[in-house]
């Protein structure tokens, strides 16, 4: 049998990453497919939902997912039209918007949540319960913490070989 290292797909961080990401959306989607929610989904309505008292706008909720306003939008489009959250003026500034579960969000929040749990069990039984908890803390730790320097947007400056 060949070593974890030779059956790598990539030695390309984000190629691997993206590749795990991809099959354990797939595993948690199959498990959250009864509610008919992605989860994706789930997640947005499940942050939003911790926040009962003062809703999140959606560019606090954006930032508190990782995710950016569009990616942010796709996920929020499908759970504004069955009803599970609306999109509502702030109270002291009408052009922001915050991010509300309705009493039917937090109904479908807590049925899938249920499924959740089993995925959840599931993949820790898989994976090993103690791993699945350093894996959380490495990607949080990723997604949180880690300072990574990035070229300024558009700059070809440093790569000698950059094709224009």
């Amino acid at each position: 049998m060949a070593s974890p290292a030779a059956r790598r797909f990539s030695h390309c961080s984000a190629a691997v990453l993206r590749m795990a990401t991809r099959r354990i959306s797939q595993f948690y989607d199959a498990y959250l497919a009864p509610e008919d929610l992605k989860v994706s989904q789930y997640s947005v309505l499940s942050t939003a939902a911790r926040r009962r008292e003062r809703p999140p706008t959606v560019n606090e909720l954006a930032e508190e997912l990782g995710m950016d306003r569009s990616t942010l939008g796709h996920n929020l489009r499908p759970l504004e039209r069955d009803g599970f959250v609306t999109l509502e003026p702030d109270a002291e500034d009408k052009r922001v918007r915050r991010v509300v579960v309705t009493e039917r969000g937090y109904a479908k929040r807590a049925a899938c949540r249920k499924l959740w749990a089993v995925a959840q069990g599931r993949f820790e039984d898989a994976f090993g319960a103690h791993r699945a908890e350093e894996l959380a803390n490495l990607l949080a730790f990723i997604a949180r913490d880690l300072e990574l320097e990035t070229p300024p947007a558009g700059s070809a400056e440093g790569y000698p070989d950059h094709a224009r």
